[in-house]
């Protein structure tokens, strides 16, 4: 016996976490057990399978590390905390670079709305989707807001209104702004969408038809008519809409697809019974076994943001089944389950969800043998060095050189690596000087060395080019290529007349002339996605910036509002602008507040008005 099997012995058998060591102590896989010794063990005595599927993994283990809990909800919090503090090669990353939106129905609101949203919070709305299909969902809104008049204008709009808007006198809306409708009638128009929303469409169209019928009974014609045409539309709608299962429930339906060290996780949307959707992910295994792999990225999926159904189906058994099933229904505030479902429809639809799983992967070989082709072909085209596998691409954001920032963005083999983005918060330049700062972002980027890029692009013509090159000079940076591209206004002449037209323009260190691709060229569009994504980082961090410096600005006005306060104030009232609609007595009871500063800064947003 071996000093790693003779620690593996004396385990213990109580809930907690491993860490599995290389000989140099540095954490190659994180883990959580009900039985630590029972399931370290398991890796190491398993078999036919060891040679398959945990070799890689346990060829390179050479110690054990545990760390016991008290239950294994706490061991399945540590070992949440531990994989983001060590970032392990071999456990399960899942990298989702696109969220999905939801149709939130604010019903804890007296007029409640329909707005789309991207995270699900732990509120009193309701949430209905993911919707896969940016056509879907805006067809669904578009249907919702033309047959069930609720109301369409933000909240600040909605508090704020003198008169009705257009909807008003369109007849989609009832008014509730300006009172034209009372709370009661207009909970029934909104008990009509969520009835519409959680499929009870028989439900729907018989509360319809009894309304229609009242109507005509009062003689008023063409209201029956509205509701009779309403009636219609939905039942056009449900006929194209495909039922898959009979229990009516909300379910997400895990298909699951192996091919040598590459996972394919396929989740349909099954939402009252119909099919809304699905979407595909692809995971690096490293070795672990499937039931792991498919424990991992259940918790997450779910872990923050996500809705959570009423049912997960899954093809095989995972590890603390029953665990995760009280951590999901902890999340969700009611009962979940996880079932593994052996014959039936419920195995049927798994069938469907594991074959779009292969299709899937079948899919992202033929795009990875086009990626790769538009990647080779770069090289030749550019004359780059090597073939550009990771791309970092940096852009500058400010406004007139204030509230300046950078941004880097990383394409691993043509795909976004959304870990490996960047911020930059420019420390050393004042004023509007470009160049100051791309030399002051791209300095800080390769300053420590690390990992280099095959190739780095600059959003900007020879002078950005030039400052790139400048930084490589200064620190010595060899056999990175680097790129810069920009648009260029260009003098065409046509018959007897001359216009202007914008041209994209690749320039390179060692060429005098630029690259022109010309319009439509794959690997022009290439590198517009790439340059595009380092310009939309930089302007969403760029306005995160703005806003929350101009939030400071307005606040620390206040004589005795310190950052301290301003964090506090923030963070019990929510915006600057609940502190403005607060009232005195409100904000006197605020955290770390006395009524002498809570008059002061009433009376700083209040200016004239007595207390």
């Amino acid at each position: 016996m071996n000093l790693l099997e003779q620690k593996i012995s004396i385990l213990p058998t109580t809930p907690g976490v491993y860490l599995l060591k290389d000989r140099a102590g540095k954490v190659l896989y994180v883990g959580k057990a009900g039985n630590l010794r029972h399931r370290v063990a398991s890796y190491f005595h398993r078999g036919e399978e060891k040679g398959t599927k945990t070799l890689a993994l346990l060829e390179k283990v050479a110690d054990i590390e545990t760390i016991v809990t008290d239950t294994d909800k706490e061991a399945l919090i540590l070992e949440n905390n531990l994989i983001k503090a060590h970032r392990p090669r071999y456990n399960v990353k899942l990298r989702d670079d696109k969220t999905y939106p939801y149709l939130r129905l604010s019903v804890e609101e007296e007029f409640p709305t329909l707005s789309i949203v991207r995270r699900v919070k732990k509120d009193n709305s309701l949430y209905f989707g993911p919707y896969t299909s940016s056509t879907s969902l805006r067809e669904t809104l578009k249907f919702i807001r033309r047959h069930f008049p609720i109301r369409t204008c933000i909240d600040k709009k909605f508090s704020n209104r003198l008169r009705p808007c257009i909807n008003y006198e369109m007849g989609r809306c009832l008014g509730p702004c300006c009172n034209k409708i009372d709370p009661t009638q207009y909970r029934k128009v909104v008990q009509q969408v969520r009835m519409f929303l959680e499929g009870k469409d028989k439900d729907l169209i018989e509360t319809l038809r009894t309304r229609m019928e009242e109507e005509s009974e009062k003689l008023h014609f063409e209201t029956a008519a509205k509701i009779r045409d309403q009636i219609s539309y939905i039942e056009h709608v449900i006929e194209k809409q495909k039922v898959v299962s009979r229990d009516f429930l909300d379910q997400d339906v895990i298909g699951f697809h192996r091919q040598d060290n590459t996972i394919i996780i396929y989740a349909l949307f099954l939402r009252a019974g119909k099919l809304l959707g699905g979407k595909g992910f692809r995971l690096s295994s490293y070795g672990l076994p499937d039931e792991e792999v498919l424990s991992s990225f259940l918790r997450q999926y779910y872990r923050e943001g996500r809705f959570i159904p009423e049912r997960i189906l899954i093809p095989m058994e995972i590890p603390e089944h029953s665990l995760a099933e009280q951590w999901l229904t902890e999340l969700k505030g009611e009962k979940v389950q996880i079932l593994l479902p052996l014959k039936g429809d419920k195995r049927e639809i798994l069938k469907m969800a594991s074959e779009n799983a292969e299709k899937f992967l079948l899919r992202e070989v033929e795009v990875e043998k086009d990626q790769e082709r538009i990647l080779e072909v770069l090289k030749e085209r550019l004359h780059l060095r090597k073939i550009p596998r990771i791309i970092e691409a940096f852009d500058i954001s400010n406004l007139q050189g204030g509230y300046a920032v950078g941004s880097m963005v990383c394409f691993e083999n043509g795909r976004p690596a959304k870990d490996r983005y960047r911020h930059f918060k420019i420390r050393t330049i004042e004023g509007m000087d470009d160049y100051g700062m791309m030399y002051e972002v791209l300095f800080r980027r390769y300053m420590k060395g690390g990992d280099l890029p095959d190739l780095v692009l600059i959003d900007g013509g020879r002078g950005q080019l030039n400052v790139g090159q400048e930084v490589f000079k200064d620190l010595q940076i060899r056999g990175v290529d680097i790129l810069g591209i920009a648009k260029e206004r260009v003098k065409k002449i046509g018959g007897h007349s001359s216009f202007e037209k914008t041209e994209e323009k690749v320039f390179h260190p060692q060429f005098k002339e630029p690259f022109i691709l010309g319009k439509g060229s794959p690997l022009l569009n290439f590198l517009d996605r790439i340059r595009d994504e380092a310009h939309r980082f930089a302007i969403t961090y760029h306005q995160k910036v703005r806003k929350k410096e101009t939030i400071k600005t307005e606040l620390k006005h206040i004589p005795g509002v310190g950052e301290k306060r301003q964090k506090e104030l923030l963070r019990y009232f929510g915006s600057v602008e609940n502190i403005k609609r607060a009232s005195f007595e409100d904000i006197s009871v605020a955290p770390k507040m006395n009524k002498k500063l809570a008059q002061r800064i009433y009376q700083f947003f209040h200016k004239g008005e007595e207390l």
